[in-house]
């Protein structure tokens, strides 16, 4: 793999190959419809990037493969600053205050260390002018990579003007202590700047809710079943449909692999044909299957409540969603990405095996209930044409 490099954007050639890359992404490869875009020049260019530091990432025969743009609250306002709330950050708030928007890396790279090193290198320039704070907003299935940066959660999701329902999350850049207890990767690179507590103390004042909050794969397997089982009343595998026949020791070593992500009542998860990006279980909650026909209609096919799962035929078969995923009232969804299911295929190939066969399983009580249903409703139709043709 050739050697990947990272800078600052300081001329208008590099802004332009960032401009393009990301109509490369967000339109010709995830069919995003975007406000800037630029169909003629296949640009996007933001008004945020007037006043953004922009970085990118390039192979060293100068191709681009990546990029990432901080803004500073003191260089300018920010985007939807009220909806972050991040007026509740104050005093630091607003001149120790940026928002990381734009990380993308092209598909061949994903599997790289370009995505680290972009979030590594906006951390190192944040710290250098002064930040101590910065604000994202995310896709569930992109948490995993922010938190074990050291990002967190620290209030409900949000509905983006742009994006939809997105989660907000934080770092407080100067925490050393909470990088320590997540094991992040960070931590090193932290070392280097002064660490403070009084950042960590009004976030605890300021966020109870969220103070003790800790991303699963901090926690010993052991500890993420204790902390089930004492929420639930129940192990885990009696009743999360995914760990059918799995041990307790297979079943702390794959909850160590998810995330937790809690939704309000009326968010969307994810839209029907929308890119596959992970396999979701209710732990807590319910959630609404709506399906958009050609017609317009909107029709509810399902709701799956505690245990079950849903996105599993876009997890194997790594097709687009079928439905739109509607959260009924607060609920709490456990995510396996495609990427720690990865890591599952190369440490304990059996055990990827087993879940794979449990969700063929599921896959094939579901296609039989759906096939039960349509003989029914062929069944009454048939009856009401009959009873019609005797009148």
């Amino acid at each position: 793999m050739s050697h990947i490099n990272v800078h600052l954007a300081t001329t208008e050639e590099d802004r332009n190959k960032i401009y393009h890359l990301r109509y490369d992404i967000y339109v010709q490869e995830m069919n995003r419809v975007q406000e800037y875009a630029d169909h003629t020049t296949k640009m996007i260019k933001e008004p945020f990037d007037e006043t953004g530091h922009l970085f990118l990432a390039e192979t060293e025969e100068g191709e681009i493969i990546g990029t990432v743009r901080i803004n500073f609250r003191k260089d300018g306002s920010l985007e939807c600053e009220d909806l972050y709330e991040m007026d509740l950050f104050r005093p630091f708030y607003p001149d120790k205050v940026s928002m990381s928007t734009k990380l993308m890396v092209k598909r061949e790279y994903r599997h790289t260390a370009a995505a680290s090193m972009l979030c590594m290198k906006i951390y190192e320039h944040a710290r250098e002018n002064g930040i101590v704070i910065d604000f994202i907003d995310t896709n569930p299935h992109l948490v995993r990579l922010y938190n074990q940066v050291g990002y967190r959660m620290y209030k409900k999701n949000i509905h983006h003007p742009e994006y939809g329902i997105v989660i907000p999350m934080v770092f407080l850049l100067d925490d050393n202590e909470y990088l320590k207890q997540i094991h992040s990767p960070f931590l090193r690179l932290a070392k280097r700047f002064p660490a403070g507590t009084e950042l960590a103390h009004l976030f605890e004042t300021k966020f109870p809710e969220y103070k003790d909050i800790r991303p699963l794969f901090s926690m010993e397997g052991d500890t993420v079943w204790q902390n089930i089982v004492h929420d639930m009343m129940l192990p885990p595998s009696q009743f999360l449909s995914f760990l059918r026949g799995f041990t307790e020791e297979e079943s702390k070593k794959l909850l160590s692999m998810l995330d937790l992500i809690d939704y309000e009542d009326g968010d969307i998860v994810f839209h029907q044909n929308q890119e596959s990006q992970g396999l979701f279980c209710v732990l807590e909650g319910s959630v609404e299957v709506v399906v958009n026909r050609e017609d317009g209609v909107r029709s509810t096919i399902s709701i799956l409540n505690q245990g079950e799962i849903f996105g599993e035929l876009g997890f194997v078969a790594k097709s687009n969603r079928n439905a739109d995923i509607i959260v009924r009232d607060h609920a709490k969804l456990l995510i396996l990405t495609p990427n720690e299911f990865q890591k599952l295929e190369i440490q304990s190939p059996t055990l990827a095996i087993k879940l794979l066969t449990n969700l063929f399983v599921i896959l094939a009580q579901r296609f039989n209930e759906m096939s039960r249903r349509m003989l029914e409703f062929r069944r009454l139709y048939e009856m009401g044409g009959t009873a019609k043709g005797s009148g």
